[in-house]
Order: structure tokens, then C-alpha cells, then sequence
């Protein structure tokens, strides 16, 4: 298998290989990928095996090599923290209740000693802690550049170690992210690479569907209203009237998920008193392709 891979990497050509577990296949394209001399990528359907591979393969294998393995993890933007978040939360606290206000002093104080801003690096953490929603480096409330952190933050100093690795380890749905970036024009994640090797290849077909199809939900709308009044409070533009539309967006949207009725999967549209000009808009926005 390493020398398929070698050869794969090498020549430039696609490789499907199958292996059971306990075979050693981890190591079987570690190796010819790091001694490649190429930038490759490789991307895990979890994030369990790729701090494994970060963790404990990659370190592993650097005793049986003179030079030093250049290599980096990403991971999505909501499992790192967003330092200005924090530091607003500080000034202007947006928590809600005592648990929160106990996991954000858990994460205040974590921010101080952490180098990568990961959450998986925080153990004392519930994992559904909803302080940490409230300050995760998420895309759609981040200033960018023009953020007074932007060279402290966690995400720029995340790009900054790929920029300079050989390994870079992903995950399959930041690796699609970043395909799905690429395809609209928006950018990019990852840096450019040579080559790339899916570990757990059986997940990729419904990550694909979701970074290529189109999806809405109640909760990212709910989302949405919350980062609006969050907005309003810290900027200090909320009013009546703003607080008035949110909560009609909210209760269209309510009105506008009840169509589908709770059953899983793919369904019809059940016969609904709503008007015929609802029913066109739903189906517009929630259409996705059957493959």
C-alpha cells in the first residue's frame, strides 16, 4: 500500500485502497507522503482521528526521521475561540444565567494560556456549553482584517501554520468547506496542495451533499435573530421596532417549517393552509439536487 500510494502521489493519478483495521494503513500513506517532498493533504471523518494523527501517528513517526515533519491540523472555525468575542464579553456581558457565567470563566482563563484556541484543548468544558456559541471565531460575525485581534486571532494563526506545513490534517467537511469556497469564487481555507488522501472515505458522499447542496433551518434563523440583538446591545442601535420584526421573522419562520411536517427524510409538501405564494417560497429556497 505505501508504495501505491508513493506511486499515486508521484505520477499524479487517483488510488482507492481498502484495508482492514489494525493493518498498519495509517502509516502506509503517512510515510511516502511525508517523504514526497509535496504539500498533501489529508483529511479524516472525524476530528477523534485527526488530533490521533496530529497527536500521536505524525509524532510517532518524527523518531524515525532526521528532519522535522512540518505539520498542521485545521479544524472548522466554531472549534476555535474568537479572542474579540471574549474580550466584549468582558466589557458588555452577553451570558445568560450562572452556567454560562462558570463555562465562560472557564474559557476567560483557558485564553490566556492556550497557543491554538482549539475548545478540544478545554477538558473542563461541557460539550454543549452555550457560553462557547457565543464566543466560537464563526465566519458570519467576523470582521476579518479589519478585527483589532486579526493578529492575535486564532484563525489567522491557524492559516499561518499551514501556510508553512508539508502535512496539513482535515477533517472531510472543512475540506469540503474549502472546495465549496473555491467553487463561488469566495477564497480559501486550506492552502494550495499536491495531493490529497481521504482516511475514512466511506463519509465523504454526505458530507459532498452538504457543502453542495442548499439548506435552511429554524435554528440557523434563530441564529441569526440572536446575533441581531446581540449586535444591537454591543453597538447600541437596538429599538422597539428592530426587537418587533425579529420576532415576526421568527414566527414566519415557525409558520414556514410546520409545512414539512416532523417525519425524517425526504418528503412532499401536505396540503396547508398557507398561501400559495408561501408554498413558492419554500420550495425555492429548499430545493437541493436529488444526487
Amino acid at each position: 500500500m505505501a508504495e501505491a500510494v508513493e506511486s499515486a502521489i508521484a505520477d499524479r493519478r487517483h488510488l482507492i485502497v481498502e484495508a482492514g483495521t489494525g493493518t498498519g494503513k495509517t502509516l502506509a500513506y503517512l510515510v511516502p507522503a511525508v517523504l514526497s517532498g509535496k504539500r498533501v493533504v489529508i483529511s479524516t471523518g472525524t476530528k477523534n482521528l485527526q488530533e490521533q494523527l496530529f497527536y500521536k501517528d505524525v509524532p510517532f513517526l518524527q523518531q524515525h526521521f532526521d528532519s522535522p515533519i512540518a505539520v498542521c491540523y485545521m479544524k472548522g472555525r466554531n472549534n476555535y475561540a474568537c479572542r474579540k468575542k471574549i474580550y466584549d464579553n468582558d466589557k458588555n456581558a452577553f451570558l445568560s444565567g450562572m452556567e454560562e457565567v462558570a463555562d465562560f470563566q472557564i474559557i476567560r482563563d483557558w485564553e490566556h494560556t492556550t497557543e491554538t484556541g482549539d475548545r478540544a484543548e478545554i477538558r473542563a468544558l461541557p460539550e454543549g456549553s452555550t457560553a462557547w456559541a457565543k464566543i466560537d471565531a464563526r465566519r458570519d460575525t467576523c470582521a476579518g482584517s479589519k478585527c483589532e485581534q486579526f493578529d492575535r486571532c486564532f484563525i489567522t494563526q491557524m492559516l499561518r501554520r499551514a501556510a508553512e506545513s508539508d502535512l496539513i490534517i482535515v477533517n472531510h467537511h472543512l475540506f469540503f468547506a474549502d472546495l465549496s469556497l473555491k467553487d463561488e469564487g469566495f477564497g480559501q481555507i486550506i492552502p494550495e496542495y499536491d495531493a490529497v488522501i481521504f482516511d475514512e472515505a466511506h463519509e465523504i458522499e454526505d458530507v459532498v451533499g452538504q457543502y453542495f447542496g442548499i439548506t435552511v433551518s429554524n435554528l440557523q434563523i434563530d441564529d441569526l435573530r440572536r446575533d441581531i440583538l446581540l449586535a444591537a446591545r454591543a453597538q447600541n442601535f437596538g429599538c422597539a421596532e428592530l426587537d418587533r420584526v425579529l420576532g415576526q421573522a421568527w414566527e414566519a419562520s415557525e409558520t414556514f417549517f410546520r409545512i414539512f411536517g416532523q417525519s425524517e427524510g425526504r418528503s412532499v409538501f401536505r396540503t396547508t393552509p398557507v398561501s400559495s405564494s408561501a408554498v413558492s417560497t419554500s420550495i425555492s429556497i429548499s430545493a437541493a439536487p436529488s444526487n
